[in-house]
């Protein structure tokens, strides 16, 4: 006896350390919760935020540059004391000089840039002997590359940019399917807690049953009508399934956490002990008209995991494409113009370089061939077979998709059936029961019949809830298998 009501304390404790606060919620609420908290989601949130800063960055490539600089100078050197350097024994010369501009990396390939150079000097030599004496040079100057074969034109220039752009489509596409995943876990936990709560009723009922069965063995033992070895055998069921309560209210403590996880930040203990209490009813059990080669080619359609291996395909053949460019000899246009101009002030040289009275002009090519080109064509090889990869990766996962859906579709059937079998074994389990209960009550039975039928009831009613709960999550994931998310029908 001692035992027994040991263990009925631990099945129904009288206080506890930790206070349990109800939080009811819905599927929908915590559907909605799980959005905002999810682990998953919220790492992938910041990998799309990543990639889509990397678009950004790649971007930069074409923004112009602005540059300049600002030198001055002294410099001492001996002369040759003659009579241009006036008998002066070291020249004494002072410069400044200053270059600002503007480079930009053109689409095409190209970097073009301007700038504007201005030097300013002065010695001690004599004034008028040759040029000016301080002497200002302004020169306005223009210079552009071009490359005609390698690293050419607009597909070559903006391959990273595009890369980035893919990238981040890329990742854009994993934070829809992590959405998808995170559903229907959540769906997954929300259900199981849901039946973890059930099969714990269910357990509770079988140990009232084994206890009204003790209490009245004990009163006919009392009596004299029935033998102390039935006394013992409802004491061990009585245990026995009080062990089990023990299990299955262990089982509500895991489902518990296991939503937890997903639905809230976790940052402080009123977070651990909030008590989640699932309210929503289990999907009408109904067979439906979903058929697999319909939803296949839904989710091939919509499915983000799809569109992420897509957009990976695509960076590779952007990469092949590139990488077959990039085995062309370099071949580049230069050209360059100038505009000079002189004068003993800045303003004054700034003028003739306006005027473009001094101008000089160029134009070249420049060649390189490299011997072997090894580098250039292991590049090549290496990116056609990422792409030929890509393409694989693609194909493998279509067919993984396709038989997921078949999985989920033919899943949900079966658990049409199954549940509608386990609800006409619940009711004969209950019948069986209350007709051995009966035959007991007529001195027809014994307690190890009437015990067996109480676990078969118990057992066929844990099984009818775990039927109707694992339909609902296998009605989700044929939403979520094909790309959809609730509440968007089918």
């Amino acid at each position: 006896m001692f035992v027994l009501l040991a263990a009925f304390c631990l099945v129904y404790p009288q206080s506890s350390d930790f206070a349990e606060v109800p939080r009811p919620l819905t599927l929908e609420e915590t559907l909605q919760l799980a959005v905002l908290h999810a682990p998953e989601l919220q790492q992938a949130r910041f990998a799309t935020q990543s990639a889509s800063a990397a678009w950004m960055q790649a971007g930069g490539l074409f923004d112009p540059v602005l540059f300049g600089d600002l030198t001055y100078s002294i410099l001492e050197q001996p002369t040759s004391g003659g009579i241009f350097s006036g008998s002066l024994d070291a020249q004494h010369i002072r410069s400044w000089t200053a270059s600002q501009g503007i480079r930009r990396t053109l689409t095409t390939g190209g970097v073009f840039e301007v700038s504007l150079s201005e030097t300013y000097r002065e010695d001690n030599l004599p004034q008028g002997f040759f040029g000016f004496n301080p002497e200002s040079n302004v020169g306005l100057n223009f210079s552009m590359t071009q490359p005609l074969l390698r690293g050419a034109w607009r597909m070559s220039t903006t391959q990273p940019l595009e890369d980035a752009r893919l990238n981040q489509e890329g990742t854009q596409a994993l934070e829809g399917q992590a959405l998808l995943n995170v559903i229907q876990a959540s769906a997954d936990a929300y259900w199981g807690l849901a039946f973890a709560l059930d099969d714990l009723e269910v357990k509770e009922l079988s140990l009232r049953l084994a206890q009204e069965l003790r209490t009245l063995t004990v009163a006919k033992y009392e009596a004299g009508t029935a033998a102390e070895v039935e006394v013992v055998q409802t004491d061990a069921d009585v245990a026995a399934r009080t062990e089990v309560v023990l299990t299955a209210r262990n089982a509500v403590a895991t489902a518990q956490d296991a939503l937890k996880v997903l639905l809230f930040p976790l940052a402080n203990r009123r977070d651990w002990e909030t008590d989640v209490v699932p309210t929503s009813s289990p999907p009408v059990v109904e067979k439906g008209d979903l058929r697999w080669p319909v939803a296949v080619q839904e989710a091939l359609a919509k499915r983000p995991d799809l569109a992420q291996l897509r957009s990976q395909v695509q960076r590779a053949k952007l990469a092949l494409d590139v990488a077959r460019r990039n085995l062309l000899p370099s071949l580049d246009l230069i050209a360059s113009g100038s505009s000079a101009g002189v004068a003993r002030q800045i303003p004054d040289a700034f003028e003739f370089t306006r005027g473009f009275y001094y101008t000089g002009y160029s134009v070249g090519v420049s060649v390189e061939i490299p011997v072997g080109n090894r580098e250039s064509r292991g590049a090549e090889l290496v990116a056609r077979r990422n792409w030929e990869l890509a393409n694989r990766q693609l194909r493998d996962q279509e067919r993984a998709v396709a038989n997921e859906v078949r999985e989920a579709v033919r899943n949900l059937h079966y658990l049409v059936q199954r549940v509608s079998a386990t609800e006409i074994a619940s009711q004969a389990a209950r019948r069986q029961l209350e007709a051995e209960q009966r035959r007991l009550a007529e001195g027809a039975s014994t307690n190890f019949q009437v015990l067996q039928f109480q676990e078969d009831l118990a057992e066929a009613l844990s099984g009818e809830k775990n039927a109707r709960m694992e339909f609902a999550k296998a009605w989700m994931r044929t939403k979520t298998v094909r790309g959809l998310t609730p509440p968007q029908d089918d």
